[in-house]
């Protein structure tokens, strides 16, 4: 049975996302079910958000039925300023922002929750600030950071704000991806990078239960591996995964 306000896309500890967005909506359609499934794991989620994003965000979550005000009574949801957070001192330091995350992390299994999410907007690094470079190292950081750690991680770029070299950059360092369209859609896709291979997964966001369409290809040379439908997104990733292990099997020196 799907749960009202669940994410389209789920995702495994470990994983390090990135949501380029061009509207306040777009980029509520991911957050709002990206933290109530968090939530409803018995997860920590540590937010850094605007105001204006905070005030969206509590009402989504209790229009779904999520307490909200349990929630942070009990610390399993916490809102953060992004002064407090990425310029505690008045500006960016990537090391010290890493140390923090992993001391959260750390805590967060101490007091017991079943893993740490986070949500942050970078959106700060290009409004009056020169941190875009700084940026980039700390993704790649962060990165390195997730894989085998209780904790997911996502971040979110306003995508007509950052330079393309830029957004580029960005890109490279998430394994996984979701990007607004310029045009309005009923479709939401992700995008998942794999050992030299990219996997497309798309689903229709109007529909309660969608079908899942997924498409492998091959960074270099651009050819297709496989395709397929799935019932769900655990189902999808399954299967691309499962070409791609055979494709490296079939790569193999004899």
């Amino acid at each position: 049975m799907t749960v009202p306000g669940s994410s389209i896309f789920q995702f495994r500890q470990g994983d390090h996302l990135c949501v380029f967005h061009r509207s306040e909506n777009a980029l509520m359609e991911v957050l709002s079910p990206y933290i109530a499934d968090g939530l409803r794991n018995g997860e920590r989620c540590f937010c850094v958000q605007r105001p204006e994003i905070v005030k969206r965000l509590e009402y989504d979550l209790r229009f779904i039925g999520i307490d909200v005000d349990k929630a942070r009574k009990n610390g399993s949801l916490a809102f953060h300023s992004i002064e407090s957070v990425y310029l505690p001192n008045g500006k960016f330091e990537p090391g010290a922002m890493i140390d923090l995350l992993i001391d959260t992390i750390e805590d967060t299994r101490r007091q017991g929750f079943r893993g740490f999410r986070s949500a942050g907007d970078l959106s700060w690094a290009v409004e009056g600030r020169d941190e875009c470079r700084q940026v980039v190292g700390y993704e790649a950081m962060v990165e390195k950071c997730f894989p085998g750690k209780p904790a997911i991680g996502m971040c979110q770029y306003p995508i007509d704000s950052f330079p393309p070299e830029i957004l580029a950059s960005i890109l490279r360092l998430h394994r996984q991806r979701i990007v607004e369209s310029k045009d309005e859609s009923p479709l939401a896709s992700i995008t998942v990078n794999n050992d030299h291979c990219v996997t497309e997964i798309v689903a229709d966001k109007l529909v309660i239960k969608p079908k899942y369409y997924y498409v492998v290809e091959e960074n270099l040379h651009h050819d297709v591996l496989g395709w397929g439908t799935a019932p769900d997104f655990d189902v999808a990733n399954l299967r691309a995964e499962h070409i791609i292990r055979r494709r490296n099997i079939r790569r193999l020196p004899n």
